[in-house]
């Protein structure tokens, strides 16, 4: 590993605070400069089980987190040994029965019990990386309050740490200019976008990993003039979305793959009564319940033909939480423009991952109006209808129109390839070609810099409708490789539908986790 970049683990059940005690590290590093990406594991459970709460750092540009750990803290006794494939010679385990030992039980005694082993570590942690004590106890203070027992708590892991780990200290580059940078999962970057990209009416039933989005845009509503409903059903969720745009709204529901089967029908709803509903769809590993709270790129097919019949719609993929941010406006005005459904694909990894960016909440977007008439405008009746209808709205069955139909949708498909975003094609100067969309991005950049950037790489950030411009950029190459964090390489399968595509590799992966740098690298090597 790269060692201008470190990560920090901490494991242990859920209950005892794995990923709020991580965040608050990230908060940490942040406000001494650094660069964060970060990742968490959960089972799909309250308490007990094993949940993991890493981030990687670095004063330099970093764009995924990495496999291999540099620190890592079990709270409990036995949870280090299940990742020890992720540790080296030098890494450094600490906790009551680890190669390191910290005695996490009978420290956490003299403030006041097993709640504040998690602090405890991140005095460790500070004391290791050589931190800046006051920045942390002003994190924490702005986290808990002034008299937290949690500042006793680091302040005991901290001391503790300088009397005992005085040979385990890490040398750190530190930035030379502090940023004012925050920290965004994907899921409030992509909220953000829809405040900015004048978003104002959002309805959801909460479903992992998409709710986050909803939580959000709950908690701000009042501020943003936002009307958010969470009724009974995403089925419910996906109608009133339906109805809020014929009325003016700019409109987005969000869901993960179960829930977004159930909103199938509006889809194509939308599709045949122009609507322009925003679908936030998170993936997670199916079919049915599959692997709630694990990632998947999963459901790319199912997303390009949801909804029955043939209508226009718009699939699109962030890559990364800053992408997230953008597609969140970006989706909104497409939807507008061309008043028909826009799937916005996210993922787990990109949703419940964090990065550091600029504030988003000062960042604007333009917007673009809907040209669609409103009820009650005198002269300019629109019936959102779900028949075959004519340009006011109203049904027909003749073969005329029906025709004229038809080809109005395929001239509206033309003009939307020239308004959808760019692929994003990086280095130019390679014959050998990676190629992924959503996801993946982070890690193959991540990759691409410990391979010093050997490959070009293409990212589609547009899914449907496919650009035939991408054969022409893909034509230029002697090797071709595919990532996909699927079992059945999805875009593979879209763009032979297309033209003719065939890759030398295809990297797939489809246990629920997301790639790493390291494992990419390793694959990559291969072939040079």
């Amino acid at each position: 590993m790269s060692q201008d970049v470190f990560t920090v683990k901490i494991a242990g059940p859920a209950g005892s605070g794995i990923k709020s005690s991580g965040l608050l590290l990230s908060h940490i590093l942040v406000a001494h400069g650094f660069n964060i990406r970060d990742y968490s594991e959960y089972p799909s459970l309250i308490r007990g089980g094993h949940n993991t709460y890493q981030v990687s750092f670095s004063a330099n540009e970093l764009f995924a987190p990495h496999y291999d750990i540099d620190v890592f803290f079990s709270l409990l006794p036995q949870h280090w040994s299940q990742h020890t494939s992720e540790f080296n010679q030098s890494t450094l385990v600490f906790g009551d029965d680890a190669p390191v030992v910290l005695p996490l039980k009978d420290l956490a005694q003299q403030i006041g019990g097993h709640l504040y082993v998690n602090t405890l570590c991140l005095g460790v942690i500070a004391y290791i990386f050589s931190l800046n004590q006051d920045t942390c106890h002003q994190i924490i203070t702005q986290t808990f309050g002034s008299d937290t027992p949690n500042l006793k708590a680091f302040d005991l892991g901290f001391d503790y740490a300088s009397k005992n780990y005085a040979q385990s200290k890490i040398t750190l580059i530190f930035p030379q200019k502090i940023t004012n940078d925050k920290i965004y999962e994907g899921n409030e970057a992509y909220s953000w976008g829809f405040i900015a990209g004048g978003g104002n009416f959002y309805a959801a039933y909460p479903m992992t990993p998409s709710s986050g989005a909803m939580h959000f845009l709950a908690g701000v509503q009042e501020k943003y003039k936002i009307t958010f409903i969470h009724p009974e059903d995403e089925i419910a969720a996906a109608s009133l979305c339906a109805g809020a745009v014929f009325a003016g709204a700019r409109a987005a529901t969000g869901t993960s793959g179960g829930g977004f089967a159930l909103m199938c029908e509006t889809v194509s709803l939308c599709g045949a009564a122009n609507l322009g509903v925003v679908f936030y769809l998170v993936s997670r590993p199916g079919p049915a319940t599959g692997l709630p709270t694990w990632t998947s790129q999963g459901d790319l097919l199912f997303a390009v033909n949801s909804g029955h019949g043939e209508f226009n719609k718009i699939v699109i993929a962030p890559g990364d939480q800053a992408e997230s941010f953008e597609f969140g406006a970006e989706s909104l005005n497409l939807a507008a423009k061309f008043n028909i459904p826009v799937i916005v694909l996210s993922d787990k990894f990109v949703a419940e991952s964090s990065a550091s960016l600029s504030d988003l909440s000062t960042k604007k977007a333009d917007i673009i109006i809907s040209q669609q008439p409103l009820p009650g405008t005198p002269g300019q009746e629109y019936l959102a209808n779900s028949y075959e209808h004519d340009a006011a709205g109203y049904a027909v069955e003749d073969i005329d129109t029906i025709n004229k139909n038809a080809a109005v949708r395929q001239q509206q498909r033309q003009q939307i390839i020239k308004s959808l975003p760019s692929p994003k094609l990086l280095n130019n100067n390679s014959s050998n070609l990676i190629m992924s969309w959503g996801s993946t991005k982070s890690t193959i950049l991540e990759t691409l810099k410990l391979l010093e950037n050997k490959y070009d790489y293409l990212q589609l950030t547009t899914l449907w409708p496919i650009d035939a411009e991408i054969k022409t950029i893909l034509s230029k190459y002697q090797k071709i490789f595919v990532i996909e964090n699927n079992a059945t390489a999805q875009l593979v399968t879209l763009l032979k539908s297309q033209f003719d595509f065939n890759p030398v590799k295809i990297i797939l992966k489809s246990d629920g986790r997301p790639f790493f740098p390291e494992e990419l690298v390793k694959e990559l090597k291969q072939y040079d």
